[in-house]
């Protein structure tokens, strides 16, 4: 049977099935562990995403259509357990050739990422188990164990491609302190965004490219990190009326320790809106060897650290946001954070870039977003320029990224009514060198001078 037709056989019985747990549902009896545990709900999604780069001249130019369906159940609350389960399926409907093109042997950047990065081949369809977990509520608090979803600074789901990143472990969210939010949790593995299987925290770490170490060497860390975990504490306090102020710290085992803290605040105006600001600094450490005594097969040289500062200023109303954004990271190394993990903390963060594996980096971003009134859309329209140390510097360097300018355009169209569930959403990015020197094709081809569309539809019912 093709796997066309099996996709729509999948989700045709997820609808029925959904109506028949919503039947069974209204003769529950809540003291019966079986009872609630087969009266949940059920959900399904589909995704689609289209994605297309197009590189200056002659250099090759890569598109992909992707499909995800997906279906996720949650049991009702027995003794304040309940029970989450969730299974996706990807296929790719036709692309480019995402191997190596025989003119310009160099590897598809994005495009790739919407399937199995470590299998892109396949004509298969992909599949990944995702959620499996099991939560206990305590009032405003709940703590929760096994497959889930966790977004912080450093690891979070980075939904940038058919399916988002997940993490497995056991999560603490605590909000029985008046005004104070308190998240600490230990995660032992990870399943990446653009791949189907599970790793441990040490096998994750080199999936993506892996640029280079700093003495000029292709970085050789994939497959030889060991690590036992991610222990991390998050601490979000509000008793300021105007200020929120956040802590971070991850401890990666025998990797490194990050920390980061941040304030960000609200200020009424008189133009019939709000002042918004924030300052935000970061500062990391290599743990013992960085993950490898062979300086050639670790991730993050012993002895090495690396700090970030940022800041923002904007106003803000029900319909405008505006923000200019600055961060830089220092010339006393690199910052390095598992690109499998997540996407950049920085206030100057634009989607399909990152500024990760680079020292000595000066970032300027203006974002201007505007909620319309009669229509559900919002469109996003930011500018950034971002400075970083040469190409051939491999200490400050680590993707042989030039300095770049990068556009970015976001159209998000959320329908109401019998619509209700579905999003549509468009990015275009424009990224070009800042100086007009000539560059290699390696330096040239999927970093700058090209642009990138994203098309895409979600549907939730």
């Amino acid at each position: 049977m093709p796997y066309k037709y099996l996709i729509t056989i999948i989700v045709f019985f997820s609808f029925s099935w959904k109506t028949n747990a919503s039947y069974y549902s209204e003769a529950t009896d809540t003291t019966s562990i079986w009872k609630v545990l087969s009266s949940g709900s059920i959900y399904t999604n589909v995704r689609y995403f289209y994605m297309n780069t197009d590189n200056s001249g002659d250099n090759y130019d890569a598109f992909a259509h992707g499909l995800n369906m997906g279906i996720s159940y949650e049991t009702k609350a027995w003794k304040n357990f309940s029970f989450g389960i969730s299974s996706q399926w990807m296929y790719n409907l036709g692309s480019s050739s995402l191997s190596p093109d025989p003119k310009f042997p160099i590897l598809n950047r994005y495009e790739i990422g919407l399937f199995d990065v470590l299998n892109p081949l396949s004509t298969n369809i992909l599949s990944r188990l995702e959620k499996l977990y099991l939560n206990y509520t305590y009032q405003k608090s709940n703590i929760k164990i096994g497959r889930q979803i966790i977004n912080s600074p450093f690891v979070n789901a980075q939904d940038g491609r058919l399916r988002p990143t997940m993490l497995s472990g056991i999560w603490l969210d605590w909000n029985e302190i008046s005004k104070t939010k308190i998240e600490l949790g230990y995660l032992g593995a990870i399943s990446p965004r653009g791949t189907t299987q599970w790793f441990s925290i040490g096998e994750s770490m080199g999936i993506y490219p892996k640029g280079v170490n700093p003495d000029g060497n292709k970085s050789n860390y994939y497959g030889n990190i060991e690590s036992k975990g991610i222990a991390m504490l998050g601490i979000t306090l509000k008793q300021l009326k105007t200020i929120n102020f956040q802590f971070w710290n991850m401890y990666v085992d025998r990797v490194m320790n990050t920390h980061m803290l941040q304030a960000d605040g609200k200020w009424p105006s008189n133009l019939k809106g709000q002042w918004v600001g924030g300052i935000q600094y970061l500062e990391q450490h290599a743990l013992e060897q960085g993950g490898n005594p062979d300086p050639s097969k670790t991730y993050m040289t012993a002895g090495s650290m690396s700090r970030s500062w940022g800041a923002r200023f904007g106003w803000e109303n029900k319909q405008w946001k505006t923000s200019i954004n600055f961060n830089q990271i220092t010339n006393e190394g690199r910052y390095l954070m598992p690109r499998e993990w997540g996407k950049d903390p920085f206030y100057t963060f634009l989607p399909r870039e990152r500024n990760e594996g680079f020292g000595n980096v000066h970032a300027f971003v203006a974002k201007m977003a505007y909620q319309w009134k009669k229509i559900p859309l919002r469109t996003q329209l930011a500018q950034g320029y971002f400075y970083l140390p040469p190409t051939q510097d491999f200490v400050l360097n680590k993707y042989a990224l030039p300095s770049y300018a990068q556009t970015n355009l976001e159209l998000n169209f959320e329908p109401q009514g019998k619509w209700k569930g579905m999003t549509l959403s468009l990015i275009y990015v424009l990224k070009n060198q800042i100086d007009e020197s000539k560059l290699a094709d390696k330096f040239e081809i999927n970093k700058v001078n090209m642009s990138h569309i994203n098309v895409i539809l979600n549907y939730t019912l």
